[in-house]
């Protein structure tokens, strides 16, 4: 197989915290902001490899994000965890059962597939022809904190850590990690991530958080990793992205609703 053939991309669908950015009701200088590096949907990416697209997460804003990238076709759906930023677009994706004429593949973690059968309980009801128009899924769970998987043809690597009482799931893709709403881990995640090219991970905002890093920790959690280049996402309103993007170290950067990177896979 040719190193080509194992190239992939990886797109930018939404950079925004679970409010998006602008705040419903905020008048702040980043939410009334005409920079489009300062509009940002709910946090979720396309990864696209050998000729197939892979959704990570499905958040509220997915219609939207799917209708401006014109993404007509989705080979797989990764999903990190259930906070409802990541999975309340889930019933949008209905449209790709009608275009494909299949249930959805489905990758999540064993914690995820129980709160689904909670939230969204009538996915796994029996299908009754004729009466039955919800989403349909093919889910492939990860019953371990750590493994690997090949999810319909893309290489995984995955760990995981948590965000409060929630576990989420992280990735490797080749060179290319992403680790989004990380807050609580343990040190062996920088075994995970030795050798990454390009770490994409949340950072929310510069002051204190509970359930996200801050960005001066991710600066620190990147230096540790040592990648040659960060991507922050997850970014809250309190993120002007000139200002912020001029304090951040070299190799350090604000990633942006649109933005797509290549990584490879050997």
């Amino acid at each position: 197989m040719t190193l080509e053939s194992r190239d992939g991309t990886f797109l930018f669908l939404g950079t925004g915290a679970s409010a998006g950015v602008p705040v419903i009701g905020c008048s702040c200088k980043t939410c009334l902001s005409h920079n489009p590096k300062n509009k940002r949907l709910r946090s979720s990416a396309l990864v696209t490899f050998q000729n197939k697209n892979f959704l990570i997460d499905a958040g509220p804003d997915i219609r939207h994000q799917a209708l401006t990238h014109h993404i007509n076709r989705v080979d797989g759906l990764i999903l990190t965890h259930t906070h409802f930023d990541h999975i309340g677009g889930l019933e949008e994706l209905r449209i790709y059962n009608f275009l494909q004429q299949q249930a959805l593949p489905c990758l999540l973690s064993q914690e995820s597939s129980l709160d689904m059968k909670q939230l969204f309980y009538y996915l796994f009801a029996e299908k009754v022809h004729g009466q039955n128009f919800t989403s349909e899924f093919d889910f492939t769970i990860l019953s371990e904190n750590e493994g690997k998987v090949d999810f319909q043809g893309l290489p995984i690597l995955y760990t995981s850590y948590n965000q409060g009482n929630m576990k989420v799931i992280g990735l490797r893709l080749g060179n290319l990690a992403y680790l989004t709403d990380i807050k609580t881990y343990s040190p062996e995640i920088f075994i995970f991530l030795k050798g990454v090219k390009t770490l994409i991970m949340s950072a929310l905002r510069f002051t204190p958080s509970q359930l996200h890093l801050t960005i001066d920790e991710a600066i620190d959690f990147s230096e540790k990793v040592g990648a040659e280049a960060t991507y922050f996402m997850h970014l809250s309103h309190d993120v002007e992205y000139e200002h912020a993007s001029s304090l951040l170290p070299k190799g350090i950067y604000l990633a942006y609703d649109g933005l797509k990177l290549n990584f490879e896979i050997p």
